[in-house]
C-alpha cells in the first residue's frame, strides 16, 4: 500500500533553462530528505516524482532520499515540454523513443537499475500541439500499450489543450481512464474542467499552496474538487502541490509537503466531503491510477 499519495510533486530539480532562478534549482539531499520525513510524519506515504528529461533526472539520488525518508517516489521516464527537448526526441523515430521509455520502466531509467512507475510528465504549450510534442505522445502511448503503466501529462494555463491531449492518446490507443492531466482546478469557471472529466481520464488537481502571479487561492482548488465530487467524478480526482522551488519548501519559508494534508484537506471537509471521500482523494484514486494495466 502506497498511503497518502500526491499525484505530482518534484523532490530534485533544475529548471534553469526555462526559468532562470536559483530558486528553480534544488540538488539538497539532506534537505530533501528532512522535507519527505515531514511529509511522512504528517501522514504521507508516497508521491509521484513527475521530474522527466528537462527537469532532472537523478534515480540514484532519488533512491537515497526515499530510503532515507520512509516516502517511497514513482519516478516518471518522459521528456517534459517541447522548449527543453534534447536533439534526440527531434531525430529519432516514435518506435525509438517509446523503447526509450520502455527500457526505463522495464530496466532502470538513465541506464541504473532505477525503474520508473509512470509515463510522465509529458507536456504541450498553448494554442496547439506541435510536431515534436505529438511524436513524444504517441512514445508514450507505445510504451504505455507495451508496459501498462499510467501517462502523466503537463497542462498549461490550467488545463489548456488538455482535451486535445486526450483526443491524441486516444488515438493513439490509450483508454481515458490511464491518463492523469496535471495541473487542473485552478479556474473559477467549471465548465472546461468538467468537459475534461466528462471524458474518464484522472484529474490532478495539484497546485495546492500556489497563490499570486495569476495562481488563484486554495480556496478555488477546494471548491473545483467539491464541485467535481458533487458530479460524481469522486473517483477521478487526485491532489498534490507541484513543489518546484526551493521557496515552497518548509526549509526556506515555505509551505512544504505537507501543506495538502494539513490546511488543503480541512477545506475540502469544511465543504462537506466526508472521511471516505477524502481517503478516495488522497489515497485511493491515485493509487488505482498507477496500478499497470492495459
Amino acid at each position: 500500500m502506497l498511503g497518502v499519495t500526491h499525484s505530482h510533486e518534484h523532490v530534485l530539480w533544475d529548471y534553469w533553462r526555462l526559468i532562470s532562478s536559483y530558486d528553480c534549482i534544488f540538488d539538497d539531499e539532506d534537505v530533501a530528505t528532512a522535507e519527505l520525513e515531514a511529509f511522512r510524519a504528517a501522514g504521507g506515504g508516497a508521491m509521484v516524482d513527475a521530474s522527466t528529461v528537462g527537469i532532472r533526472t537523478d534515480p540514484l539520488a532519488l533512491r537515497r532520499i526515499s530510503e532515507r525518508s520512509g516516502v517511497r517516489l514513482v519516478l516518471g521516464a518522459g521528456w517534459y515540454r517541447e522548449r527543453l527537448y534534447p536533439r534526440e526526441v527531434f531525430e529519432k523515430t516514435v518506435p525509438h523513443l517509446a523503447e526509450d521509455l520502455i527500457a526505463g520502466i522495464s530496466s532502470g531509467v538513465d541506464g541504473t537499475d532505477v525503474r520508473a512507475g509512470v509515463i510522465g510528465e509529458i507536456g504541450t504549450e498553448r494554442g496547439a500541439i506541435s510536431p515534436a510534442e505529438e511524436r513524444v505522445f504517441r512514445a508514450a502511448a507505445r510504451a504505455h500499450r507495451e508496459t501498462g503503466v499510467a501517462i502523466l501529462t503537463h497542462t498549461t494555463h490550467f488545463g489548456e489543450l488538455a482535451l486535445a491531449q486526450i483526443e491524441l492518446l486516444r488515438d493513439a490507443g490509450v483508454a481515458p481512464d490511464r491518463l492523469i492531466i496535471s495541473h487542473l482546478g485552478d479556474r473559477v469557471d467549471h465548465r472546461l474542467l468538467l468537459e475534461i472529466a466528462a471524458t474518464g481520464v484522472y484529474l490532478s488537481v495539484d497546485n495546492v499552496g500556489y497563490a499570486g502571479s495569476g495562481y488563484p487561492s486554495d480556496e478555488v482548488r477546494a471548491d473545483s474538487v467539491a464541485r467535481l465530487v458533487r458530479e460524481g467524478y469522486g473517483d477521478r480526482v487526485v491532489l498534490g502541490c507541484d513543489i518546484s522551488a526551493k521557496t515552497q519548501l518548509a526549509t526556506f519559508g515555505g509551505h512544504g509537503y505537507s501543506w495538502l494534508l494539513n490546511s488543503f484537506v480541512p477545506l475540502l471537509a469544511e465543504r462537506g466531503l466526508d472521511e471516505a471521500q477524502l481517503h478516495r482523494l488522497t489515497t485511493a484514486n491515485i493509487a488505482e491510477a498507477l496500478e499497470p494495466r492495459t
